[in-house]
């Protein structure tokens, strides 16, 4: 193994509504930067092999201290050569990769000390008990793994299980190893590739739960996923990359503010739609005292012109980021 040592409320604005208003989509923020100099900068970065095939080109990301941000593309999009490349397991043809200042090219070793790395072609000594890997990895970083028992008890492997050999783990439980390998020296600078491959739903809720943890403490997280509802709940921003090229770098809130979303508002009475019609609505069905469309854009002007009509509950589900990677990739996405 290679290592290097809810939904929740949208702000609403100054618009007031009475009784209650119920909007899907957001998270909780990281805690504040303390330093700027960024956890990865990528400059022109290219990787290109002998028989001509650009696996990466021109790609340029920077990531804040204490950012979590999710990396999205299909197989063969250049995540994971740009994850190696940003590690120094490849050399690039082109550009600079640096871990808070350090260039991986030429200061690895001070690189590799900020990092907790878990690759998905996850390689483990089968022969070997879990404990006995785990102290092997610890010895060879410079950090202490202060995380180890916390990490093992959020994860469910037990002293029973870190006496095992390797060889009797099924893939969960080497996924789970894996994760504590790369997390247990609790560091600055967290990448993970596809790291809930193999979990069950309840230990991937886990896992993004100690995630979250750490980037409240001001870690940063890069998350490589093709699984769009954990980058969607964990992440503050997303990279996309397809055909080796960087698609777009925003803000999660602001991709799903760009794409439409289902509203539903009740009403005591009847009620004309026009009476609060705004700019980017959908044509309205109206169902009793129920009124149904859709909308696109920032949805402060319609709750602003429905705060009037004393509405009883309006609810606004948040677009999925499942459905602005769709909509981008089959290009019809801005």
């Amino acid at each position: 193994m290679e290592t290097a040592a809810m939904r929740g409320r949208m702000p609403l604005g100054d618009c007031h509504l009475p009784r209650s208003v119920t909007v899907t989509g957001g998270r909780a923020p990281s805690l504040s930067r303390v330093s700027d100099v960024a956890a990865i900068r990528a400059t022109g970065l290219g990787k290109s092999y002998g028989s001509g095939v650009m696996a990466l080109e021109g790609v340029g990301l920077e990531v804040a201290q204490g950012e979590r941000i999710g990396f999205l593309g299909p197989n063969g999009a250049g995540k994971t050569t740009f994850i190696r490349c940003a590690l120094g397991v490849l050399r690039p043809t082109a550009g600079t990769v640096e871990i808070f200042g350090h260039d991986i090219t030429h200061d690895r070793l001070a690189a590799l000390g900020e990092v907790g790395y878990m690759p998905g072609d996850l390689g483990m000594i089968r022969q070997v008990s879990g404990g006995r890997m785990l102290d092997a990895l610890a010895r060879l970083h410079p950090r202490p793994p202060v995380l180890r028992d916390q990490l093992l008890s959020a994860l469910e492997l037990s002293d029973s299980d870190l006496r095992r050999r390797i060889r009797e783990y099924s893939t969960g439980m080497r996924q789970k190893l894996g994760l504590v390998a790369a997390l247990q020296h609790d560091p600055p600078v967290i990448i993970l590739d596809e790291p809930t491959a193999g979990l069950d739903p309840v230990m991937q809720a886990r896992l993004l739960g100690v995630l979250d943890d750490r980037a409240r403490a001001g870690r940063t997280v890069f998350f490589s996923s093709h699984v769009l509802g954990e980058v969607d709940e964990l992440c503050d921003r997303v990279a996309m990359v397809r055909g080796g090229k960087l698609l777009l770098v925003r803000d999660v809130d602001e991709l799903r503010r760009a794409r439409v979303r289902t509203v539903e508002v009740l009403f005591d009475g009847p009620v004309d739609p026009s009476a609060y019609a705004v700019d980017g609505m959908g044509e309205v069905r109206v169902e009793g005292h129920v009124h149904h469309f859709t909308m696109s854009g920032d949805p402060s002007p319609l709750l602003a012109g429905l705060a009037p009509l004393a509405p009883r509950d309006i609810t606004i589900e948040a677009a999925r980021l499942e459905d602005v990677f769709r909509a981008l990739y089959l290009g019809d996405g801005d």
